[in-house]
């Protein structure tokens, strides 16, 4: 009877330490100790490596989340892109999240070809991160595409009962009351400063707001493009631009101001309109100040 209780008891201990170890291999989750990053899939967007001619605009669209296992809020989301193995960020935002979505980055193809890579890092308070990343090849323009030529538009001052507001895509000069029933064919508009002298600047300017700040001005428009500009250094034969592949080159890169000013006879500003047109100006001539208008002419993609 003894070494019957005594045999029961060894089985007993031994159940005791078998079934905690069955429970514990049931129960376990795996986890990831760094965040989450997903590119959008679909039509539209690109996700992976891919080919295109330059300077073609594509989107990209991520979401992100902390890890399951810190639940580490996310703090940093960087896009950067590598072209001869020169590093440029384009996107750099802190956070302070445990979810994150960037539904449309929009970016330009390199105006050169060759392949460029794209990095997109997501990183938590952990500095635990999570990297995605595709090549784009881009490739030559086949084919320059057409033009619209807008010449001699004359364009008012912030005294000037002329309509300082342009239209790229059709030519048409406004005035403030216009211009913010149609603000989002606007582009830019003309002021002359103390400071800044003669400029053209994006209705997103803060200049442009501070000129006209009236109820009619750009501060109080439904849509305010964000055109950028760059004033363009290199001799232009204006008459012989008859397609767009001239305007691609200039404006392949530093297309990047709010506004251009100082402005003078003859100069010439490349410009990216909200749009994704891309043109050129050229200042034909200028006249007065404050009540002074500017005449300029320009060509942009159809």
């Amino acid at each position: 009877m003894k070494k019957y209780s005594l045999f029961l008891l060894s089985m007993l201990l031994a159940a005791l330490f078998v079934l905690p170890s069955c429970s514990d291999d049931d129960d376990t989750t795996p986890t990831d100790p760094n965040p989450s990053l997903n590119f959008y899939g679909g039509s539209g967007y690109v996700s992976g490596n891919v080919t295109i001619p330059v300077l073609t605009d594509f989107k990209v669209g991520i979401t992100a989340a902390s890890s399951t296992e810190s639940g580490a809020k996310l703090t940093k989301f960087q896009v950067t892109r590598v072209f001869n193995n020169k590093p440029t960020i384009i996107v750099d935002s802190t956070l302070n999240t445990s979810s994150f979505t960037y539904p449309e980055i929009y970016i330009t193809s390199n105006g050169d070809t060759g392949s460029e890579n794209f990095f997109f890092t997501i990183t938590d308070k952990n500095g635990k991160t999570k990297e995605l990343s595709f090549t784009v090849t881009t490739t030559a323009i086949s084919n320059p595409g057409p033009i619209n030529t807008w010449s001699m538009k004359i364009l008012g001052a912030q005294q000037n009962l002329t309509g300082s507001s342009f239209a790229s895509i059709d030519g048409t000069i406004y005035t403030l009351p216009e211009a913010k029933l149609n603000s989002a064919k606007i582009d830019w508009l003309y002021f002359h400063g103390s400071i800044n002298f003669a400029t053209l600047a994006a209705p997103d300017d803060p200049d442009a707001q501070t000129v006209y700040s009236t109820s009619n001005g750009p501060g109080n428009w439904d849509v305010k493009n964000p055109t950028r500009f760059k004033k363009i250094t290199t001799t232009v034969d204006w008459n012989a631009i008859t397609d767009d592949e001239v305007i691609l080159e200039l404006t392949a890169t530093g297309v990047d101001q709010t506004k251009i000013n100082m402005l003078a006879k003859n100069d010439v500003l490349g410009f990216l309109a909200a749009n994704g047109k891309r043109g050129l100006i050229k200042v034909e001539d200028i006249t007065g100040e404050e009540d002074g208008t500017i005449t300029i002419s320009v060509k942009v993609q159809q």
